[in-house]
This record gives structure tokens, C-alpha cells and sequence, in this order.
């Protein structure tokens, strides 16, 4: 049986994975409780469950990216044409929030194109 290796191109996703996913997680953190001072309706609740969804998303992508670095290439990248098209009146900081995702995506894409390749150990 042939093993499978993840390689350094496998860590850097993970990594700025995690690093992308803590950011957003303390961004939408943050939203979420300055929306909370006056204590809120049902609809400012609401708001914060949706801020907090794509953090939870985001989370969920990495540690599927841990085992099936495909899924969290779809989920990146994915997540990346979403916020192009949320943030469409604000072009100038729709950068900052779609090309990293696209970029971990795409890291997360070639990591799972190269570990479909075996490792040949050689004797």
C-alpha cells in the first residue's frame, strides 16, 4: 500500500487557513458585540448568528482540510465567490476579504492534487 504525503504546500494551507479563519472568527466576533450593547431585538440576534456563520464555516473547512484537502478547496474558494459578490458596493475592500480565502483555496486545491500521487520509497 502506498503511502500519501501532504508536503509543505499541505502545511502553508493549513496554517494560513487557521490564521484567515482567527481573523475573520475576531472581526466577526467583534461585530457581532458591538451590535449587542442596546440588547436586541430577535432581528439584531439574528445578525449576529449570520456574522458568526461563515467563521463556523471557515472553522469546518480546516478540519476537513486536515483529511480531505479537496473539501476545503471548495469550501475556500468557494467562500471567495460568495464575498465577491456580498461586498459588490465596496470594491476597494472586497480584496482584502476575497483574495486570501481564493488563495488558501487554491493552496488547499494543489495540496490535494499532489497527494493523490503516491510516495515511491525507494529500496
Amino acid at each position: 500500500m502506498a503511502e500519501r504525503h501532504t508536503g509543505v504546500i499541505g502545511w502553508i494551507a493549513r496554517v494560513l487557513g487557521i490564521l484567515f479563519a482567527a481573523l475573520m472568527t475576531y472581526g466577526w466576533w467583534d461585530e457581532s458585540q458591538a451590535r449587542r450593547d442596546d440588547g436586541g431585538d430577535w432581528l439584531e440576534q439574528w445578525a449576529i448568528v449570520t456574522h458568526l456563520l461563515p467563521a463556523i464555516m471557515l472553522i469546518a473547512a480546516v478540519v476537513l482540510g486536515w483529511w480531505w484537502p479537496l473539501a476545503a478547496a471548495i469550501i475556500f474558494i468557494a467562500y471567495a465567490v460568495v464575498t465577491v459578490f456580498s461586498y459588490a458596493p465596496e470594491w476597494a475592500y472586497a480584496w482584502f476579504v476575497t483574495v486570501p480565502p481564493l488563495v488558501v483555496g487554491v493552496l488547499f486545491l494543489i495540496s490535494w492534487w499532489r497527494s493523490r500521487e503516491p510516495v515511491r520509497r525507494h529500496p
